[in-house]
């Protein structure tokens, strides 16, 4: 066992948390290092500011995520695919500062600018935070099960595109082969995120797509709140609508945004090969990967596709590309 690893077997009590508007991985990744944690009988509580997507209701154990943090002091807060304490909740943060917990730890496959908690447990080279948990499951010496290895084959199907992005290398097939051989079940994971949609999801598509533009090498939809009501959908029904733009020919980025009814915007980008719309998210206190990232504005809906196409256009200027 590591210098890093040690802290899981040395504390008692456990928060684990990850970003708001959660996907598969931060989920995914979550719920594994909760069942690893409690196989050595840690007391764990997994916290995400947002309801858990539709999409994502079938995971094992996904009724222990909840909504409230607790209130007493823990011996260690683990941030996942998140290093923000702030895009955890702003009450997660003001905890951090109140010193609510004896050890902050990151566990992240993103890089990072600067040291964000006591350790920081960070694999670049990782498809997905939730491979970075196997991982750390195994050193620990924990017995890993059917229960998460399908959480962790959900965060390495969310985060590869089904094993299509451009991270999908040799070693993301060995640990696909290595879950499946733990019990993931492919079609278990697959049939319920992507063969078990409401037909809300397809009604939201279509007012969806009708606010398609596409301006050379850059599209954009949205997501507005009369849609929503137009279509019955909520708003979670939307995930994964940000890669439509970007699969058009021609197209380099591709942005969706989202009325989320607070008077902010939601912003997910994407891009094919050239563009880091990490970079991008960043000028907005957002954040993510080279390939997928997002952020939030708090303005108007007209605002915020100005802001971003501005900052799109400038990115692929200096790639000698120009949006028009």
């Amino acid at each position: 066992m590591t210098k890093k690893s040690s802290i899981f077997e040395k504390s008692r009590s456990f928060l684990i948390v990850s970003h708001y508007h959660p996907d598969g991985d931060a989920i995914g990744a979550s719920l594994a290092l909760s069942l690893g944690l409690k196989k050595l009988g840690k007391k764990v509580t997994v916290y995400n500011r947002d309801a858990v997507p539709f999409n994502l209701g079938f995971l094992p154990a996904i009724g222990e995520v909840t909504q409230t943090l607790p209130k007493e002091k823990l011996d260690c807060a683990v941030m996942v695919d998140c290093a923000q304490p702030k895009r955890v909740s702003d009450d997660f943060a003001k905890a951090v500062e109140a010193k609510q917990f004896g050890t902050l730890v990151c566990i992240d496959h993103h890089l990072l600018d600067h040291k964000v908690g006591d350790i920081d447990w960070i694999e670049p080279d990782a498809a997905s935070t939730g491979s970075v948990v196997w991982h750390i499951l195994g050193e620990m010496g924990i017995q890993k099960d059917a229960d998460i290895a399908n959480l962790i084959f959900c965060t390495l199907t969310v985060d590869t595109g089904s094993f299509r992005y451009s991270n999908t290398t040799d070693k993301v097939f060995a640990l696909a082969a290595e879950l499946v051989r733990a019990g993931a079940d492919p079609w278990f994971v697959a049939g319920h995120m992507e063969e078990n949609n409401p037909v809300e999801r397809y009604r939201l598509l279509a007012e969806c797509l009708a606010s398609l533009e596409v301006k050379g090498p850059y599209a954009s939809m949205e997501v507005t709140q009369r849609m929503l009501k137009a279509a019955g959908a909520a708003a979670d029904l939307s995930e994964e609508f940000a890669g439509i733009p970007r699969s058009i020919a021609g197209v380099e980025v591709a942005a969706l945004f989202r009325e989320t009814g607070d008077g902010k915007i939601k912003i997910s980008l994407r891009s094919k090969d050239r563009i880091d719309v990490s970079k991008i998210a960043k000028q907005f206190a957002g954040g993510g990967h080279e390939h997928a990232a997002g952020c939030n504005l708090k303005c108007s809906l007209a605002e915020a596709k100005k802001q971003i196409e501005t900052a799109v256009a400038l990115s692929l200027r200096g790639r000698g590309q120009v949006s028009g």
